[in-house]
């Protein structure tokens, strides 16, 4: 039995990480949460966390008494307190994600923890160049204080690599949605889900036509775990769909469902990447089968999820 450290354990991704292991690996996995949330907000419990720590990511105190308390396998680092269109504040940013990322890796190295899995942007880190799909070796050019500290923190993963010898997997990850989202400041598809449900109207940056990738969640999770089962580390990987597509098309999707649903074009946002697409090639050596969800199939399960909760997945 592994057990993962999963920080940032009860957001999106997280809930959808132990859901996952809940319902396919709970004889080979076992989680330790480290959340600002006692238990999940929506008072769901998960057969396989052990336990749940709350606590300040910037506290040392409050990382090292994780560490030492517990005999940890893996980390998964989910955690964030910024996203793109949030992130105004390059010195917030530092000392909120950046230095306490610092931080426990050197507490990581100490403790002898093996290996880190860090979820990082596929948008963010290479900036607006809508020419290519990004490979992974592409140049980096972030247009935010969210995608630096991003890729600052992929460096000194490296960096950390290198001096304690623990072994890491950073993953680009592209757009994720589906079930179990709560944020009304990042995933559009969700939001416009919700905006739609409510007969809310919802506005677009610039006119809808920037194409993106996108990956229903569960879809990562079982990339995610194929990786960790096949040991793959030592690697920067691109995790999205492969395929883009526009907001306009997402949200004529959602007006079929909603026809009173409609949208307001606002001027664009000087943060958000407009068009990008993910080179996934390098994760398909690893992952030659790999399979995933259509936008049209995403978005109606997401949308069942809203209207009928967690039994409905």
């Amino acid at each position: 039995m592994k057990h993962i450290l999963l920080l940032g354990g009860y957001g999106f991704i997280g809930t959808n990480i132990i859901k996952y292991v809940d319902n396919h690996l709970k004889d080979k996995y076992r989680f330790i949460v480290f959340d600002r949330l006692p238990t999940h907000m929506y008072g769901i419990s998960f057969e396989s966390i052990e336990k749940t720590y709350t606590g300040d990511f910037s506290s040392r105190a409050d990382m090292e008494k994780i560490f030492s308390e517990n005999q940890i396998d893996i980390v998964i680092h989910s955690l964030s307190s910024t996203v793109p269109s949030t992130s105004l504040d390059p010195k917030f940013d530092i000392e909120s994600n950046l230095l306490p990322t610092i931080q426990f890796l050197e507490l990581q190295g100490k403790y002898k923890v093996p290996s880190i899995i860090y979820l990082s942007s596929g948008g963010a880190i290479y900036g607006n160049d809508s020419l290519c799909a990004f490979s992974e070796d592409h140049f980096s050019n972030p247009i935010s204080s969210y995608g630096i500290t991003k890729l600052a923190i992929e460096k000194y993963l490296y960096l950390y690599h290198m001096q304690y010898g623990f072994n890491y997997l950073i993953l680009r990850l592209s757009n994720p949605y589906g079930p179990y989202h709560y944020s009304q400041k990042q995933g559009v598809i969700n939001i416009a889900l919700e905006r739609a449900m409510k007969n809310d109207s919802f506005s677009v940056w610039g006119n809808g036509e920037g194409t993106k990738d996108y990956i229903y969640i569960e879809d990562f999770c079982n990339i995610l775990f194929e990786l960790l089962d096949s040991k793959v580390y030592n690697k920067v990987l691109n995790v999205g769909s492969g395929e883009t597509v526009s907001l306009n098309t997402i949200l004529r999707i959602i007006k079929s469902y909603y026809p009173n649903f409609e949208w307001i074009n606002t001027s664009s946002y000087p943060n958000d990447i407009a068009n990008f697409s993910l080179n996934i090639n390098r994760l398909k050596t690893f992952i030659p089968d790999i399979r995933f969800t259509d936008i049209n199939k995403g978005i109606n399960k997401t949308l069942n999820w809203l209207l009928h909760g967690k039994d409905s997945i």
